[in-house]
């Protein structure tokens, strides 16, 4: 039986992404979890029997925290002797595969998610990177959750072909099938909660509301398309840049703030928007397809993906506020393409990007590597 650790700066990490191959593996292998508890001291979904050990990971730069953070993890990983780590968001990746190394740990594994410094210029894109590149070095193998995206850490000299991978089409982990599922009493349900009639179009913005998430360029074309076609952009998330004053302006548009309950929304909506300036894959948008929504989304690495162009959904040009609006228009003048495109989305979802699909070849890819 192997001993392995899962390291996160985040809880939300393990409980969103990472259960499913936490508990395959748990059945024939010693698993651990090491993350940033704070004040919950748990993580919600987690088996009983996972050994769990806090170690505060903190997400933006803290020169001595980090130092205190990566003594820790040497600690740690000197005590527990772990056979393999895997590591995921960058701070985590970055601190456990220095102290790994050091503490002679034999397979060290981190799975790249999207960089920060793709959009960068100047000195912060080229000190950002150089820790990725740091992180991708000192890994023994490395995984990336999209095709487009490896392709571009191949491009930037991050990584090369013979020490990356994808897991099937790509994506962190896939899509519960079962739990993302369209619901007409659901749609019925929230539309009379918001007072929205059933031939009212709604675009839906699922996300932190940032600049870099495109949602000033999102609220100008929902603009330009005018009032008069029934159709309303409702935003879900937490406003982490003063953005609310701006949504408030705007005729027809619901900002909701943040949703535990989001994914129920997938069936409430009509489209889902997100004009991101970058993105490592972009979940939101599999998960919503699952539940048939089609997807408006920037043509950059990761999201070009997770949409299928003309397929399950539209890509536009990144910023580009002029070629949104024209594709909103697009939707809502072509009901018949929205309704193949409703169809579309989930049969893709369950020939491509099923968890169960991903889950069979992380099994796969941990055996192949020699985990015992």
């Amino acid at each position: 039986m192997s001993k392995i650790a899962f390291i996160s700066a985040a809880p939300e990490t393990i409980s969103s992404f990472l259960l499913a191959y936490i508990k395959e593996l748990s059945l024939h292998h010693d698993i651990h979890i090491i993350t940033s508890l704070g004040s919950s001291g748990n993580i919600r979904g987690l088996p009983s029997d996972i050994t769990v050990h806090n170690v505060n990971i903190n997400r933006d730069p803290k020169v001595f925290a980090d130092l205190k953070s990566l003594f820790a993890l040497y600690k740690l990983f000197k005590k527990q002797n772990y056979d393999l780590v895997h590591s995921f968001t960058p701070k985590a990746g970055l601190l456990t595969q220095i102290s790994a190394f050091v503490a002679r740990i034999p397979k060290r594994l981190h799975t790249f998610t999207g960089q920060v410094w793709a959009t960068k210029q100047g000195l912060s894109r080229s000190v950002l990177k150089f820790l990725d590149k740091v992180t991708a070095t000192l890994a023994t193998f490395c995984l990336i959750d999209s095709p487009s995206q490896k392709a571009f850490l191949i491009k930037e000299n991050l990584l090369k072909e013979e020490n990356c991978k994808v897991l099937a089409s790509g994506s962190i982990s896939g899509v519960n099938i079962e739990k993302y599922v369209f619901s007409q009493e659901t749609r019925d349900n929230l539309r009379s909660e918001h007072k929205i009639a059933n031939d009212d179009f709604i675009f839906m913005f699922v996300g932190r509301m940032k600049k870099e998430k495109g949602v000033p360029e999102l609220l100008e074309a929902f603009k330009q398309i005018g009032t008069d076609k029934k159709a309303k952009l409702f935003i879900l998330g937490s406003d982490e840049e003063n953005l609310t004053e701006s949504v408030n302006n705007i005729a027809n548009i619901h900002y909701l703030g943040f949703k535990s309950n989001a994914q129920e929304y997938y069936s409430f909506a009509d489209v889902l928007c997100l004009p991101s300036h970058r993105e490592g894959f972009g979940n939101v948008i599999i998960e919503a397809a699952s539940c048939n929504l089609p997807a408006l989304a920037s043509n950059i690495y990761g999201l070009s993906d997770a949409v299928e162009n003309g397929g399950t959904g539209i890509l536009h040009q990144v910023k580009n506020m002029q070629e949104i609006a024209s594709s909103m228009e697009s939707f809502l003048a072509d009901p018949e393409k929205l309704v193949a495109m409703r169809k579309r989305c989930r049969a893709r979802v369950e020939e491509t990007f099923d968890e169960r699909i991903l889950v069979k070849e992380f099994i796969l890819f941990y055996k192949e590597i020699g985990l015992q």
